[in-house]
């Protein structure tokens, strides 16, 4: 295990079970590609003493046996205390790189465990959900997704996207009706004319969907929202009230309270 080009952590902290099943991907690949994951899964387990050293069994004057360790060589002897030095070195970092990505909660949690493979097994044991619990957790975050609740049709619609994905990783596929209903449900009344033309237009041809195509739509629709919006407001601004006299908007030049200052007395006594 080389301490060079160290590949960082791309995800959240490990909470608990609300985000464990994210965590497990990103914590899976960032342990894989920075070669902590074989001190994790057994693959690189503690160097076989016996491929060093050899057991001598003696009695003594009452019969009683003991054995004990010896070296076939001094270099083997020497080789075997290197590898063990190796391996709690890097089953150290292994550790070290799995406490990095947990919360400082979990880090107390789970204080006790000595080596990466336990604390993995820990983890894995502690927030693991069923397939039915997963399933349900992520079938409710789509139901649940609300446009309003992100910055961007780009943002919503991944986010849809990815419980999908994690969904299809526990072998069950969501039919791309529904997805299309599921996604033009969380958008705002703004975009009503915009989903009833989409119902209209995809009830002859459910079986020839295409959510990518959706996707694209939506985005390419918020933007036009976005810039009819825009327009507005500067249509707002540019209609309304100019005076001439003072050339401040707000108002005509017939109530203007510089060229009229008596109109200032009559509307404060109006109110």
């Amino acid at each position: 295990m080389s301490n060079t080009s160290i590949s960082s952590f791309k995800g959240d902290k490990l909470v608990g079970s609300s985000n464990f099943i994210e965590w497990k991907t990103n914590a899976d690949l960032f342990l894989e590609i920075n070669g902590y994951m074989s001190y994790i899964d057994g693959t690189e387990a503690i160097p076989n003493r016996s491929l060093y050293y050899k057991i001598e069994t003696k009695s003594d004057k009452e019969g009683k046996e003991s054995r004990t360790w010896t070296p076939l060589s001094a270099e083997l002897a020497a080789r075997y205390a290197d590898r063990v030095s190796e391996f709690n070195r890097n089953n150290k970092r292994a550790l070290g790189a799995l406490k990095s990505i947990i919360s400082i909660d979990n880090n107390d949690r789970f204080k006790d465990k000595a080596d990466a493979e336990d604390l993995y097994k820990a983890i894995i044991t502690t927030f693991g959900q069923s397939s039915l619990e997963l399933i349900g957790r992520y079938f409710n975050k789509i139901v649940d997704n609300n446009y309003n609740s992100f910055n961007s049709m780009d943002e919503y619609t991944s986010n849809i996207q990815s419980s999908i994905i994690y969904l299809r990783e526990l072998g069950q596929i969501i039919p791309d009706p529904i997805i299309v209903w599921l996604v033009l449900k969380g958008l705002p009344g703004s975009y009503d004319n915009y989903a009833s033309r989409k119902y209209e237009e995809l009830t002859d041809s459910l079986k020839a969907i295409n959510i990518g195509k959706l996707i694209t739509d939506l985005i390419s629709e918020e933007g036009r929202l976005t810039s009819n919006l825009e327009a507005n407001k500067a249509s707002f601004s540019n209609n309304q009230s100019y005076c001439k006299h003072c050339n401040k908007k707000g108002h005509i030049e017939d109530k203007c309270f510089i060229k009229y200052p008596e109109l200032r007395n009559n509307y404060s006594s109006s109110k």
